[in-house]
């Protein structure tokens, strides 16, 4: 007796947002044509215009019949279903039918999650990732055969998940491998007729806490892409901007820069310049320092200017310069390089907790007046007895491709290692952060310090390095005179997740406010 496999059908599911009526969440002209409907779903299509292809006249210099035709099918089912008392509605589109959902409609991130409660650790095949500590990167990743989440790139402290893909063992998905975004993709053998009790157990793993064994860090922060909120979120920074509240919100180079190359910065290249983006300055171009509206900080730029003063080394929109970190509706959001963020209140709680408990460093610093990074490393270490600058002083490593590594700024007597920097945006003192990273690690390789005692010509690290006798120092110039410097909320997860690592090496590790005096 031979067994028939059920016929499976790939389906693409999106959740509507609760609060979403009905007749809105299609565009308009979706709602009038109906290709089928039963009691819980309708099915709408958009008439398939067929036409043949401009290209086939204009560069083959076809112009008789042949069946060649451009087609778009846009098909898409609204399931109504009660769970659990609620009324829920999904959304499952076949061709080009996701263009028929109006924006700002579809649950985020319901699929992911979906995904993360049904399957294990070591099924992911592949990751979508953006990055939201640093340049804002996105990268996408796939392994030949599944493997463990953390084979991947992905860092827990500073990406997004968008979108994963792995291998399911449940009966559920028919043991297939599943895709989840915002939306939910599968393999599975239902139909029209039978696909609501499906719906109701993926629902019901979406709203499942099974993930947080594994996967709890889903929950720290979360991208705004919603419209509407993203609106009122601006609305809310003008206003704190007018009141002059600047606790809230400051201002920052919203990347990684040379900051020797940059003679100033302006707000129009013919102006004279300003040391640093300030947010005071900011709001001096607009009349009685009032901001109109948000678009006025998304239609002016600020320049960084070469030595000369002459050419444009760097350009970004004004908005794109502003950090802010603030309570909106009883949650907190956090706007970096351009982008609004959800984060988990206990997350902000535990992360602020871990920044102002790393040790401070008890070094007296030289205040700082506007100078370049390398002229104040040179000022430290004049100020510093048998102290080593060691700003500059690369060395490049077998195996580390063309890179070369810096130990650090200054070196002094104590074994105090320590890195300068201003205070850049998150990008910037991310790479702060992981210079200190890269440095802590290779000065456990024996042939990288031999390689370090050569090029300054002293014999300062021994054959049997102990990390515990070393000290690294993170000191950042900042326009603040207080003990701690104040850093963007995502540099503090940066921070966190730096100093774990030089801790686990055995290296002691401290943080210093250095006080930019103008």
């Amino acid at each position: 007796m031979s067994s028939t496999k059920k016929k499976s059908n790939k389906v693409a599911i999106y959740l509507i947002k609760d609060d979403v009526e009905y007749d809105k969440i299609l565009k308009d002209y979706a709602y009038k044509n109906i290709l089928c409907k039963n009691d819980q779903s309708i099915t709408y299509y958009a008439p398939t215009k067929q036409n043949i292809p401009i290209w086939l006249s204009s560069y083959f210099n076809i112009t008789t019949d042949v069946k060649i035709c451009n087609a778009n099918a846009k098909v898409i089912s609204l399931h109504q279903l009660t769970i659990n008392g609620e009324k829920k509605i999904f959304a499952i589109p076949f061709g080009s039918g996701k263009y028929l959902l109006n924006d700002d409609v579809i649950e985020e991130q319901f699929g992911i999650k979906v995904l993360l409660n049904s399957v294990t650790k070591d099924g992911f095949r592949q990751l979508s990732t953006s990055n939201y500590g640093g340049d804002h990167r996105t990268r996408n990743e796939q392994t030949p055969k599944k493997t463990d989440i953390s084979e991947f790139g992905f860092d827990i402290h500073s990406d997004f998940l968008r979108k994963a893909t792995a291998k399911s063992e449940e009966e559920l998905f028919n043991k297939n491998t599943i895709t989840g975004g915002d939306l939910l993709s599968v393999s599975v053998p239902v139909n029209i007729i039978n696909i609501n009790d499906f719906l109701v157990k993926c629902y019901n793993r979406y709203k499942s806490d099974k993930y947080k064994k594994n996967f709890a860090w889903l929950d720290n922060i979360k991208e705004v892409k919603e419209k509407k909120l993203k609106v009122e979120l601006d609305q809310e920074l003008i206003k704190i901007i007018n009141i002059h509240d600047f606790s809230r919100v400051w201002s920052a180079v919203p990347e990684v820069v040379e900051w020797e190359n940059i003679l100033d910065f302006r707000y129009k290249t013919s102006k004279t310049g300003y040391d640093d983006i300030e947010i005071q300055n900011i709001i001096e171009l607009f009349p009685n320092k009032i901001i109109p509206d948000i678009d006025s900080l998304k239609r002016r730029y600020v320049f960084a200017m070469n030595l000369d003063g002459e050419e444009e080394l760097y350009k970004w929109k004004i908005y794109n310069c502003i950090i802010a970190e603030i309570e909106y509706k009883q949650n907190v959001y956090c706007l970096n390089f351009g982008k609004w963020y959800k984060v988990n209140k206990d997350f902000v709680k535990a992360t602020n907790e871990y920044y102002s408990e790393i040790p401070l460093s008890n070094i007296e610093f030289p205040i700082a007046h506007n100078e370049r990074e390398d002229e104040y490393s040179q000022e430290l270490h004049n100020c510093m007895k048998n102290s080593i600058l060691m700003d500059k002083k690369t060395v490049k490593m077998t195996g580390m491709g063309r890179s070369s590594i810096e130990v650090c700024d200054v070196l002094t007597h104590n074994k105090e290692l320590i890195h300068v920097k201003k205070n850049g945006g998150s990008s910037y003192l991310s790479h702060l952060f992981n210079q200190a990273s890269v440095s802590g690690e290779i000065l456990l390789d024996v042939n990288f310090r031999n390689e370090v005692n050569k090029k300054i010509e002293k014999n300062i690290f021994p054959g049997n390095f102990i990390p515990n006798d070393y000290t690294i120092v993170l000191a950042i110039i900042t326009n603040s005179n207080a003990d701690r410097p104040k850093i963007p909320f995502f540099s503090k997860v940066s921070i966190q997740y730096a100093i774990d690592g030089l801790k686990r090496k055995g290296y002691n590790v401290e943080i210093k406010n250095i006080y930019n005096k103008k």
